[in-house]
């Protein structure tokens, strides 16, 4: 006689044991999906910094290759005569005409912009160049102020105009008071903001500047863009990028980039091989070339080691 057997089921503990392998299997599924998801965060940051990163280097590379242009061939800073009204006794950073590049170190950075205080331990840069096309002088008699008349309409340069004026012997920084057909005036005293402060325009003995008008055998007059670099923070935002620029005798501020945590800046002289900071450049018209180091801030959303973060570019200066 046959005995029936009964269907037998999981133990207890057979059914404990499964409980805690499936436990472990889905904990590892689950870091393994936590852990991809954190990767593919932390590589589209990363991707995003970098791109951010590239298109605001191409920006300070366009500064930085226009740097010192004028359309003349004799724009040393010893060379230039800037006939601006000091403005609160100084002429004001974006005047100062050093051969058209000028480092700042971590604390000696200028107030670029109003409200906007440049972040401790990061560094500024200004530039300075020629911005667009240039009209050539046709005729200039500095004495007694007439207009300066160039050969064609002056529709690049406008009344109230920062320019740059410059012919074979010197150049000059000067205010457009009034643009009127191919006329450009220079009236001294009221008329402009800050407005002219003398008709010297040329060199005399001893560095005394004398009344000298521009050449029309190579004349030429352009806009003046002056530019200022660097990590500012307003009080309110996380740290940014900022580009302060003279326009149309206004200072403009745009944000460049978000969450910059610093900006480095070297510079290359003339017969040098080493990079050095601001304050080992004797002669801002020996620079070369630049070196930026841009170092974007943290995220909330995932860690970025520092070195991940940091991005370098040289600029070769074309005018230097």
């Amino acid at each position: 006689m046959m005995r029936s057997r009964h269907n037998r089921g999981f133990t207890l503990t057979e059914v404990m044991i499964g409980l805690v392998l499936s436990a472990f299997l889905i904990g590892g599924v689950v870091n393994v999906y936590v852990s991809n998801q954190r990767t593919a965060t932390a590589q589209n940051l990363l991707s995003q910094m970098q791109q951010t990163t590239q298109i605001t280097f191409q920006l300070l590379s366009h500064d930085l290759q226009h740097a010192g242009f004028s359309g003349c061939a004799n724009m040393l800073a010893n060379r230039v005569v800037n006939v601006l009204n000091p403005v609160g006794g100084a002429q004001p950073w974006w005047a100062q005409w050093t051969g058209g590049v000028r480092g700042y170190e971590a604390g000696n950075v200028p107030a670029f912009a109003a409200g906007i205080n440049a972040l401790g331990g990061t560094d500024g840069i200004q530039v300075m160049y020629g911005r667009g096309s240039s009209v050539s002088v046709v005729s200039h008699n500095v004495a007694n102020n007439p207009p300066m008349v160039v050969n064609q309409n002056t529709n690049v340069i406008r009344t109230g105009d920062i320019v740059l004026g410059c012919d074979s012997r010197m150049a000059v920084i000067f205010q457009a008071t009034s643009v009127i057909g191919n006329s450009i005036s220079h009236a001294v005293g009221p008329g402009g903001t800050p407005g002219n402060a003398t008709l010297n325009f040329g060199f005399g003995a001893n560095g005394v500047n004398i009344q000298q008008s521009l050449a029309p055998d190579g004349g030429t007059v352009i806009p003046l863009e002056s530019v200022g670099w660097y990590v500012g923070q307003d009080g309110e935002s996380d740290p940014a990028l900022y580009r302060v620029s003279l326009w149309n005798n206004e200072m403009r501020t745009e944000k460049i980039l978000d969450n910059v945590a610093d900006l480095q800046v070297k510079y290359l002289t003339s017969g040098a091989n080493n990079y050095v900071d601001a304050t080992a450049v004797a002669n801002w018209e020996s620079v070369v070339a630049v070196k930026m180091t841009l170092t974007m801030g943290t995220s909330d959303k995932v860690e970025i080691a520092e070195a991940m973060r940091k991005s370098t570019t040289v600029v070769n200066l074309r005018n230097h």
